[in-house]
């Protein structure tokens, strides 16, 4: 398990003149809102790299486990070189992407039933995507405007041979995913100590948070407030438990180096 925190420090200079009469917002609210959206932007970031920031103490991200030991030589703490399995099929695009080229990645991963449940990557090579549809499959998804891409927004889907492509603007550039999320989990673990937070904002507007309440109160643990003992100031945690696990690396791949088609 990986914990993250993220702090909120406050002064008693500023809480006490907020706590007067023409006060206009509730400080404590509002930094505790924006900080919990800090907090989950940064967590986003985790889980587009690949575990080694801090130390190694970084939640484990896409970029280490759809690797094919160019990037981490060593999954849960076993050897790619050894354990074959625990490789995912990376390809260089050398520049382009095709719907070939994103054929024969889905059919190096796909065994019968078993196949790719997902497909994520950047704006930029979605929009590359959508251009090479025909007028009559760009139909096909046209009504999906509420597609819950499951991380953390909603965001439109493109529909291919039954494969939803999602962007997201955490995916590293030139990078086109296929995911099996059925070997693809996140377990968390609170901290010992404290309450949940949301992720909802009732101040802050534009928060892209907000969108998946199925987790709003279980990625983060509050461990309340913190009075210092030199200083006039309060201060307290955000910190969020857990791991990004796959059970099956072989089964994910990605095309990388993508720029245009």
């Amino acid at each position: 398990m990986s914990f993250v925190a993220t702090n909120v420090a406050l002064s008693g200079s500023d809480l006490s003149v907020n706590e007067t009469a023409k006060q206009t917002i509730k400080l404590t609210k509002v930094m505790m809102e924006s900080r919990a959206q800090d907090a989950a932007d940064d967590i986003g970031t985790f889980f587009q790299q690949d575990g080694t920031a801090f130390g190694g103490k970084a939640p484990m991200g896409l970029a280490g486990i759809v690797d094919n030991g160019t990037d981490l030589a060593n999954y849960g703490g076993l050897s790619r070189a050894t354990y074959t399995g625990l490789n995912a099929t990376v390809t260089a695009s050398s520049g382009t992407i095709s719907l070939l080229k994103i054929r024969q990645l889905a059919n190096a991963i796909t065994d019968g039933k078993v196949r790719p449940t997902i497909a994520l990557t950047t704006y930029d090579i979605w929009a590359y995507i959508e251009q090479l549809l025909q007028t009559f499959q760009r139909n096909t998804y046209s009504d999906f405007s509420n597609m819950d891409a499951g991380t953390g927004y909603k965001a439109n889907g493109i529909i291919w041979d039954g494969l939803t492509i999602f962007r997201d603007k955490k995916v590293a550039s030139g990078i086109f995913y296929l995911l099996n999320t059925d070997y693809l989990q996140f377990h968390g673990l609170k901290w010992w100590k404290g309450t949940p937070v949301s992720l909802k904002s009732e101040v802050i507007k534009g928060n892209i948070y907000e969108y998946n309440p199925t987790n709003a109160t279980k990625a983060f643990t509050w461990t309340n407030w913190i009075e210092a003992y030199s200083q006039g100031a309060v201060n307290g945690f955000m910190i969020m438990g857990g791991q990004l696990i796959c059970t099956a690396p072989l089964r994910n791949g990605a095309l990388t180096g993508v720029t245009g088609i």
